[in-house]
């Protein structure tokens, strides 16, 4: 996975802009199954593309300032749970890449393949909006709050 700088935004922000694109995630997600389904494969790969630019950004973002401010507020072990979930970032990246190598290779398998990532991603989203996110923000506002925050905004 290519290198990508987190953006530079108030920490407050940054969570909007993450589970905005969440809902971008699931949008085309849902274009690359209607891609799929009516078989065009060249607007499957260009949906792909998106996705990859914009997940890219999005984990660098996830890992380099929400996971760091739980680390750094709760330690390595009260962070466990979001770093359980952020592991996550890895094995999707990877069967996305799979699901835009087969839209060359295998129609069948790409099929297959997309609804498992769709479902990987529901499952992962749905942990970050419910629990990481949450929990981030009350790490960064009893910070605020304290001694300040450090290198978030």
């Amino acid at each position: 996975m290519a290198a990508v700088s987190p953006r530079r935004v108030p920490f407050e922000e940054l969570v909007s802009i993450l589970i905005a694109e969440h809902a971008d995630i699931k949008r085309n997600l849902a274009n690359l199954e209607k891609h799929i389904a009516a078989r065009n494969y060249e607007a499957a790969s260009a949906t792909l593309k998106a996705l990859d630019s914009l997940f890219r950004q999005h984990i660098a973002d996830e890992e380099a300032q929400v996971l760091r401010l739980l680390i750094d507020v709760h330690g390595v072990e009260g962070a466990d749970d979001a770093i359980v979930v952020f592991r996550q970032h890895r094995p999707i990246y990877a069967l996305m890449k799979e699901v835009g190598e087969l839209a060359v290779v295998s129609p069948e398998a790409l099929a297959s393949n997309e609804s498992k990532l769709r479902s990987l991603l529901d499952a992962h989203t749905r942990a970050e909006e419910a629990d990481v996110f949450p929990r981030a923000l009350s790490a960064y506002n009893g910070r605020k709050k304290g001694a300040g925050v450090h290198g978030i905004d």
